[in-house]
């Protein structure tokens, strides 16, 4: 009985012994992809090489796990024959050989099957044509998990890279405005016209022509419309520092032609105004980028003014931009599952606004005024009286003979500066803005003061809102935000002395040597 227990034993050993040496061992290698854009949703990885470096090929798969989905269908993936393939009849590439898995390979959770036939006793096969999503992810890198089921992969060969860095396609710190266009709420006047916006690619060819991020684009995105009667136009075509001047243009939003697959469309220059629906404009590359230099592209934004339209006064605003990589897009279907890329489709990114970067400000004429001494006592019932009047509400030009000045209202910043006590150290600066609640007479609810108004107030009443002391020594400057401001001060204890002047009026440039206010 232990004769034929053993030799049982033999038998079955020489059985698994030969179906081991029927398993071939394959190799792994890859060919990494640069870098990629890391909001990107169509990514391409680098091709995969598998090897037979030993045995016969047994029937069976390779299984490759990305870790991130796959938004490329699976009949766009190519394998190809590396060196010659030699074995039995099935050791072909095609349906009966080495071909994708597509029943077991899973888009959604970035897993790829490939087919191994039986028979192949040398060649190997490339394997190449995968696009990943790799937008809300932290990764900077990506890998590749191999594993296989009836043959073997050489040890130390299961995890390859297949994308060597994942990055931002547009660097730190941009989009940038050198310097922001202005326009005079008072009289409608642009300076700084155009303004360029600057956007620099965070790595080499990241808005680039290549396989890895094909007609890449810019979405540059506005925070509001203008006003009625002002537009921020929009150029046609922007450049970039590369070589051979590359040219970006103006796209429909998804960047495409006409008919999926067409070259894309260029919509001319795009003109943003207070009737714009949407407040994007799309740049797309499109002719060839310089792949030696991280370029940076700009944009001349064109501000127009039709006095003829706009309401003068205009109210004072802020207009920003942020912008991100585009074509904007999923990377599946509705239904979460299907792959929706095609040629028109790359690249898709998912949406990462940078920024953001003011383009225009429409600034009032804001007036200055300086009292150079003003002053509370409590405890021997000094105060200062101060009053700023709001005289843009003109009798007109018929009365005075010139030009009236244009009715506006706006709160008042004070900014009050104490002396230095003897043998301490100055104080800090405090400011005060006139707001709903403001102490004294002659704003409105909001606190400001509107044309033709005058607002009255004692300096400790301003003080006490501010939350500060309301013993004060030294000076104040006021900032009605409003043109052709003027005022007074008087200092008094309100039984004996009462003294005071008008506020001087700081015209503009304080740089000079000497200031003349002659006021």
């Amino acid at each position: 009985m232990k004769t034929k227990t053993l030799l049982i034993a033999a038998v079955m050993f020489l059985g698994l012994t030969a179906a081991a040496f029927a398993q071939a061992t394959y190799s792994v290698g890859s060919t990494p992809v640069t870098a990629v854009v890391n909001t990107g949703q169509v990514e391409l990885t680098g091709a995969l090489s598998f090897s037979l470096s030993s045995g016969t090929s047994t029937t069976g798969t390779f299984t490759v796990s990305y870790g991130v989905p796959i938004t490329s269908a699976f009949s766009a993936v190519t394998i190809t024959a590396g060196t010659a393939l030699v074995g039995g009849a099935a050791c072909v590439i095609g349906p009966t050989g080495f071909a994708v898995n597509t029943t077991s390979s899973s888009n959604t959770n970035g897993v790829l099957i490939v087919n191994v036939p039986t028979g192949c006793t040398a060649g190997s096969i490339n394997v190449s044509g995968i696009r990943v999503a790799v937008a809300g992810t932290t990764l900077t890198s990506l890998n590749a998990s191999i594993s296989s089921t009836g043959n073997l992969i050489t040890a130390g060969q299961t995890s390859v890279t297949v994308i060597s860095s994942i990055a931002a396609g547009i660097a730190s710190g941009y989009p940038k405005v050198s310097t922001a266009g202005s326009i005079n709420a008072i009289s409608g006047g642009v300076t700084g016209s155009p303004v360029n916006i600057t956007i620099k690619e965070g790595f080499l060819d990241a808005f680039g022509q290549t396989a890895t991020s094909t007609n890449a684009g810019i979405r540059i995105t506005l925070n509001a419309a203008p006003p009625a009667g002002v537009t921020f136009v929009f150029p046609a075509t922007a450049t970039t520092n590369g070589v051979g001047i590359p040219q970006f243009g103006t796209m429909n939003a998804d960047g495409t032609g006409a008919a999926p697959g067409a070259p894309p469309t260029n919509i001319g220059l795009v003109t943003i105004s207070s009737a714009s629906t949407s407040l994007s404009v799309y740049y797309k590359m499109v002719s060839g980028s310089d792949s030696t230099t991280q370029e940076t592209l700009t944009i001349p934004v064109t501000v127009n003014v039709d006095t003829n339209v706009v309401s003068l006064p205009i109210a004072t605003a802020s207009f920003t931009v942020v912008a991100s990589m585009a074509p904007i897009g999923n990377a599946f279907a509705t239904d979460g599952v299907t792959p929706i890329t095609t040629a028109a489709l790359i690249p898709r990114y998912a949406a990462l606004d940078l920024g953001p970067a003011t383009l225009v400000s429409i600034v009032s004429n804001n007036s200055v005024l300086l009292f150079p001494f003003v002053q509370s006592v409590g405890s021997l019932g000094y105060n200062t009286g101060l009053t700023i009047a709001n005289t843009t509400l003109d009798p007109g030009k018929t009365a005075m003979g010139f030009t009236a000045a244009k009715a506006q209202s706006g709160t008042i910043q004070f900014q009050f500066f104490p002396s230095m006590p003897a043998g301490g150290t100055l104080p800090a600066k405090i400011t005060y803005t006139t707001t709903a609640g403001s102490p004294g007479s002659g704003l409105d609810s909001t606190g400001k003061l509107v044309a033709g108004s005058t607002y009255t107030v004692l300096l400790t009443q301003l003080l006490a809102a501010a939350g500060q002391p309301t013993d004060f020594n030294g000076y104040i400057i006021a900032i009605p935000n409003f043109a052709n401001a003027h005022g007074l001060f008087v200092i008094s204890n309100f039984t004996s002395f009462s003294q005071g002047g008008l506020a001087l009026v700081i015209p503009g440039d304080r740089t000079a040597g000497v200031e003349a206010l002659n006021n």
